[in-house]
């Protein structure tokens, strides 16, 4: 079984101070389908003695916080410090990095994108224009509509990446490294019941392919 790296969302506790680490239930559903493991990354602990001792496959960044860019507070700035580590990390251990939503966003900031405020993209669903450039394609073309929960998109295209899928309204809904392994998405897969199977098969070839 995969051993993949899970990132989580940080919550400020209401009654009392405390820092809080998060991830959605339906991502441990998400990994049993896939027969992954997942191995969640504390924000404490460094991270590199997760990759040294235990054999990770993969990288995936997940949504949750604004980036500090777009609403700048102490829970975004740490975690936006924390992944942008891990993306390096993984670039230079060629390790395989998924992102997505927020992941995406962090993922296309990194590359040189900017990243603007959008309307009408949360709570919808859409279709997918696919780039017949997307090593990708053929899985991406058999999701019929993608979950939409962000008020935010990518604008301009930064270095070595390539825009892997639009929405009817042009946003940037998928992104690709055409150098590194990464691939980043703002539709969420863990957010559908029952999983989408084509997504499946695409997070799947993913994090087994080939560079």
């Amino acid at each position: 079984m995969k051993k993949i790296a899970i990132t989580q969302r940080l919550i400020l506790n209401d009654s009392y101070y405390e820092v809080r680490e998060a991830l959605d239930v339906r991502w441990a559903k998400l990994f049993k389908e896939l027969d992954y493991i997942p191995i969640v990354l504390p924000l404490n602990i460094d991270f590199v003695d997760y990759f040294k001792n235990i054999s990770i496959e993969g990288i995936l960044l997940t949504g949750g916080n604004d980036l500090n860019s777009l609403k700048s507070n102490k829970l975004s700035k740490l975690r936006d410090e924390f992944e942008l580590k891990l993306i390096r990390y993984g670039i230079k251990n060629n390790i395989p990095i998924y992102g997505v939503c927020r992941g995406m966003q962090l993922i296309a900031e990194y590359f040189g994108c900017s990243i603007k405020l959008i309307e009408n993209h949360v709570g919808t669903k859409h279709h997918l224009n696919i780039s017949k450039k997307s090593k990708y394609m053929k899985y991406l073309i058999n999701l019929e509509k993608v979950n939409s929960y962000h008020n935010c998109s990518v604008g301009n295209i930064g270095n070595d990446l390539l825009v892997s899928a639009k929405s009817e309204d042009n946003s940037i809904e998928a992104i690709e490294h055409t150098k590194n392994k990464i691939f980043a998405q703002m539709w969420h897969p863990e957010r559908e019941e029952p999983f989408v199977k084509a997504e499946l098969e695409l997070i799947k070839e993913f994090f087994s392919c080939d560079k």
